[in-house]
């Protein structure tokens, strides 16, 4: 191993044909991140070597939007001409900054695909040994019950995850307000259960009062009682509700 390159922010050293970058975890600006991408594309366009290795457990950064092009025109291009092919991270701890990564390559249709790796020494065995095998784009779960609860494992690949975690943050917040709201929900009676659905549908008082057989003044006077009951003061409380419950 040859120590090639270190600073407050970045280690990079040689190893069996790869170069090898390490962020030391200082907290990093985004004019640091800059400078040290610059360096680090100097000593990859000097070194030439088999692969590429970022070891990103430390890193924090949340990458800005408007620094995708900047990083795709001024490192990533560069590299491509030069020949590289085999790029590879291990995921940092961080899970936006991971997701900021991920996004720096995506949203601009880099011409570089990196694998990810949890384990580092799994990423220099694929780096050394050959073209990365093609990954599935499937998303995959598994299901694992027990007494007290019950753990999904998804398996996803990483172009989606990003769009995957929104979703489940998402699902999350849905879960949190059905468990706020539960004893509000269940005052309703089957009735007003019945417009609360329409309402969500987005239904008006006439269209409910038809399909319901109701007159619309009593369609008006549950819509009141809904209102009432579970606190509603905007549109998007309608939503939440339907979303939560229904």
């Amino acid at each position: 191993m040859t120590q090639l390159y270190q600073s407050d922010f970045l280690n990079i050293h040689t190893a069996d044909e790869l170069l090898i970058q390490e962020w030391t975890g200082k907290q990093l600006t985004v004019d640091h991140f800059k400078r040290e991408l610059k360096n680090f594309l100097w000593l990859f366009k000097k070194s030439r070597l088999k692969g590429v290795l970022w070891l990103q457990e430390r890193f924090t950064l949340d990458i800005p939007n408007e620094l995708h092009d900047w990083i795709e025109k001024n490192i990533l291009e560069p590299q491509y001409k030069f020949g590289l092919r085999r790029l590879a991270f291990t995921i940092p701890k961080d899970q936006e900054a991971h997701i900021s990564i991920i996004d720096s390559f995506n949203k601009v249709n880099s011409v570089m695909q990196p694998r990810y790796f949890v384990c580092r020494d799994k990423a220099i065995r694929l780096l050394l040994e050959g073209d990365f095998p093609k990954e599935k784009e499937d998303i995959n779960y598994e299901i694992n019950r027990s007494i007290d609860a019950t753990q999904i494992t998804l398996e996803v690949h990483h172009r989606q995850l990003p769009h995957a975690i929104r979703h489940l943050d998402k699902l999350k917040e849905q879960f949190q307000f059905r468990i706020n709201h539960t004893e509000k929900f269940e005052q309703l009676t089957l009735r007003e259960l019945e417009i609360l659905k329409a309402i969500c549908r987005g239904d008006v008082n006439r269209e409910i009062a038809e399909r319901l057989f109701l007159s619309e003044s009593t369609v008006a006077t549950h819509r009141k009682s809904i209102v009432k009951k579970l606190g509603i003061k905007s549109s998007n409380d309608w939503h939440q509700f339907g979303s939560a419950f229904l």
